[in-house]
């Protein structure tokens, strides 16, 4: 029996300037599937980083709008929204509104698919549930040649977007897959999601587990460090538990740790960020350091690699089934993990050997003396990520 030819596309509206973060995502997705012989061709917003993508050997075309401008990336969502409804006098809904702007925004993705080779199927792989995403499978999905094509959706954080959001993505989603059961994955990172989807009516059988897919070109090397170096990394946010990072670094000095730190800056600053960050300073002197925001992931994995634990106090009521990307790095480079029972990764944790979990934060500096001493399997779980993302992808 011929085997069909599939064609794979990794779609990604959100990647620009502003949201960084999913550039080593969709590359990750890319070495993955051109590992099993498989050429991806990347789409990307016009306004994406190209120096984000020199170096790939993938075929990348910039033809999404994304609905900013090409002038300082500056979103024009807001106005061309505003300009709509008063020019349209309030003869439409917001709602009529949002919708012609996403299908007007969809319209060079939608005319690069139909205008595709006929001579295999079209694997399209949406990388986050954004409402540009949603339009676009929808509008394919109306296709007489739905038959060729196969939808991919990872879905791990929130599931309306931006300006563009119906505020009922996943009951579309939910709608579209009914339709067309056997054309439509959906990828998750942890059982809470699952979970939450099951109960929202998505059968299980369309429901995948999709990890990160594991990085195997880092090297992996031991440091003598001459002190215990801790990681508080990934960029830092309120729910990620930065607050908390001041009072878990003087219970480690008060037990009697000995340890410097490298600290992640944020993004987006609060409220009480700044004081936090003065905290650490009085704490630590010398014995610390602040990374950028905006580490590209081959930085960010050289410092973690450098490190000898991770802590990540996430927020266990924010982070209740969700799962963590930097959870995924520190396994790449066999770097155990200490955070919070209750967060959505913590069961990944546990089942898989990947680090220690606490009830309470006053227990993070004797899982700090203990860790160094056990073993963990590292090994086993990212062979279980490559596993799963082949059964979810091919």
């Amino acid at each position: 029996m011929n085997r069909v030819k599939k064609k794979y596309y990794v779609v990604d509206f959100v990647a620009s300037r502003k949201y960084f973060h999913q550039y080593p995502l969709i590359l990750a997705l890319v070495r993955f599937l051109s590992r099993d012989n498989q050429r991806p061709i990347i789409l990307l917003p016009t306004t994406a980083d190209r120096e984000n993508f020199e170096l790939t050997s993938e075929e990348v075309h910039f033809l999404l709008d994304s609905g900013f401008s090409s002038r300082n990336y500056k979103t024009l969502r807001h106005l061309a929204h505003r300009l709509l409804a008063i020019a349209s006098r309030s003869k439409y809904s917001h709602t009529q509104v949002k919708t012609f702007l996403r299908k007007s925004y969809i319209k060079s993705g939608l005319e690069y698919f139909r205008q595709s080779s006929k001579e295999a199927d079209i694997h399209i792989i949406f990388t986050t549930l954004d409402p540009l995403s949603l339009e676009l499978a929808l509008e394919l999905s109306k296709d007489l040649e739905m038959q060729r094509y196969h939808f991919y959706f990872r879905i791990v954080g929130s599931e309306s977007r931006g300006i563009l959001s119906s505020n009922y993505e996943l009951n579309t989603l939910l709608n579209l897959v009914k339709q067309y059961p056997e054309k439509i994955k959906i990828g998750i990172e942890t059982t809470g999601y699952k979970l939450y989807l099951e109960e929202l009516g998505f059968d299980s059988s369309c429901i995948f587990w999709s990890p990160w897919p594991y990085l195997d070109n880092f090297d992996k090397q031991e440091h003598e460090n001459k002190l215990l170096k801790i990681g508080f990394l990934g960029c830092a946010k309120q729910r990620k538990g930065f607050g908390n990072i001041p009072g878990i670094l003087n219970d480690l000095k008060v037990t009697g740790v000995n340890f410097d730190t490298y600290i992640q800056e944020a993004n987006f600053p609060w409220a009480e960020y700044e004081n936090t960050k003065t905290n650490i300073m009085s704490l630590m002197g010398s014995k610390f350091q602040f990374l950028p925001s905006n580490l590209d992931l081959i930085d960010l994995q050289e410092y973690i690699e450098e490190c000898d634990i991770l802590i990540l106090p996430y927020d266990s009521d924010s982070y209740s089934i969700n799962a963590s990307g930097i959870l995924y790095h520190a396994c790449d480079s066999s770097v155990p993990v200490i955070t919070a029972n209750g967060v959505g990764f913590a069961d990944e944790i546990i089942k898989f050997n990947l680090g220690l979990t606490y009830n309470n934060l006053q227990e993070i500096s004797e899982l700090v003396k203990t860790i160094k001493l056990m073993k963990f399997d590292f090994v086993s779980y990212n062979i279980e990520r490559d596993q799963a993302n082949r059964v979810f992808y091919l």
